[in-house]
Formats: structure tokens, sequence, C-alpha cells
């Protein structure tokens, strides 16, 4: 099982429709799949229409609060998520106290069975952002080809690294920068990823998502690149995408 921590400083920068989009893409490859909600806005859950709606089904609040019979909803074949809600909100403070609430999620047998875990994140640095971190094995930031966004990647990076000093247990592997919302006929997006590619190195996935409509309306109409065309321009970069995600964590 490979766990995953999608994070970031601020919104806006296509972080829930990558970590969907990835999702989807991967389990169609044959990978069961979980999200784990740990966004109070729960954009996940309304995005997937998949908002906790039965008894037998578990949130992330409910976790943190100690639940240990952790029952994911399944959205479709091999892909399943673990909700947020309204209440998650109590659980966000400045920093982790007394050690990882979430920990008992990777020694659960039900969400051992799977292959990827994605965590999406608030847009914060916050507690709920250290949980994450802290039962992750990897982690990577979403970015927009803009100049200030070079300032939230810093800060992501900073905080990471100070979750992985002052919380035990805590080791994820920074996997890279995804840029999104790419417009390539732009001349200052060829001097940002110049620019970035000197401050990251290969910390740059090589694989770009396009800035494109139907990547923006999806969330609208309930759909991911799974419902365009295998042709689609969409569909192709995600494909692309979780190929070189797969590469980078060994599956």
């Amino acid at each position: 099982m490979k766990t995953i921590a999608v994070v970031c400083q601020k919104g806006g920068v296509g972080k829930t429709t990558t970590v969907i989009n990835l999702a989807s893409v991967l389990s169609r490859k044959g990978l069961k799949t979980l999200i784990i909600d740990t966004d109070p806005q729960g954009n996940v859950s309304t995005y997937l229409n998949q908002n906790k709606t039965s008894e037998l089904t578990t949130s992330t609040t409910q976790i943190l609060e100690g639940e240990n019979n952790i029952e994911p909803i399944k959205v479709f074949e091999n892909l399943y998520l673990i909700p947020s809600d309204v209440d998650i909100k109590k659980h966000n403070s400045e920093k982790i106290v007394g050690g990882s609430k979430l920990r008992k999620i990777r020694q659960n047998e039900t969400i051992k069975t799977f292959d990827i875990v994605f965590i999406d994140t608030p847009p914060t640095m916050s507690s709920l952002v250290q949980e994450a971190l802290s039962i992750s094995d990897y982690y990577f930031i979403p970015s927009k080809p803009e100049f200030l966004a070079v300032e939230g990647v810093g800060q992501a990076m900073s905080f990471a690294k100070q979750t992985i000093s002052e919380v035990p247990h805590t080791n994820p592997h920074f996997l890279g920068v995804v840029l999104n919302q790419v417009d390539t006929r732009r001349a200052s997006y060829h001097d940002f990823v110049s620019e970035l590619k000197q401050i990251l190195s290969d910390k740059l996935f090589t694989t770009h998502i396009s800035q494109l409509t139907e990547i923006a309306d999806s969330p609208f109409y309930a759909k991911t690149v799974l419902d365009f065309s295998e042709y689609s321009k969409a569909r192709i970069e995600f494909e692309e995408l979780s190929s070189e995600l797969l590469e980078k964590v060994g599956l």
C-alpha cells in the first residue's frame, strides 16, 4: 500500500481535481484506490456526490474521534472514499498535540487491502495537514504556473519539513510539484518552468495539466476525465501523470 498526501498552501491550484482524476484513472487501471478527505470544505465528497449518508460508512471526523471500524464508501469499481464533513473543523488546529490520531488507518485491515491511498488536505498549514503527512509514504504539491505560486510551494515544503521534525514516525518522501492550469502559449509559463527547475531540480513532474474548460467544468457535472473521450487532451494528460506517479512510487 502506497499512501500519498496532496498538500498546498493556497486554494485554487487544482488540488482536489488532481486527486480525483488521478484516483479515477488508477482505479480504471485495476489498482484498488482510496481517497481520504481531510478538508473541512469536503470538496472531494461533494465532487463525487458521496457525502456521508449511511451509518455503515465512516467519516474522517469519526476516525479522528476514535472510531476503529473503518468502512469507506464505494464510489465505483476500485475507487473508494472516506468522506469529510463540517465537524472536522474542530480538529483543525495549528499543530498536532499528543501524536497523530489518524495513525490507526495504516494498521486497519480494511485499509491494508488498498493498493494506493490519496489524502486530500485543506489549503492551509494546520494540524489536519500534519495528520495527513504523518501517515503518508509520499507527498506532492500541485501549483499553478504563476510567480506567486512559487512562494506557496516553498511554504508547503517548509511546513512538511517542520512536520517531519516535530511529529514522531513521520517521514514522507517528497515526489515533487505538479503544474496545473497550464497555458503554454504564455511566455511567462516557460520562464516560470525554467525558474522552478532551477529551484526543484528533479522534483518537478514532467507531465503538466493544461488549462482546459472540460477540466474546469467537470466538478459541476460530477465528472472525471474517465467520462471524456479516450482521445481528449485532459484524459491523455492524466493518464500520463498517473503513469509518472506510479513510476515514482514503484508501482
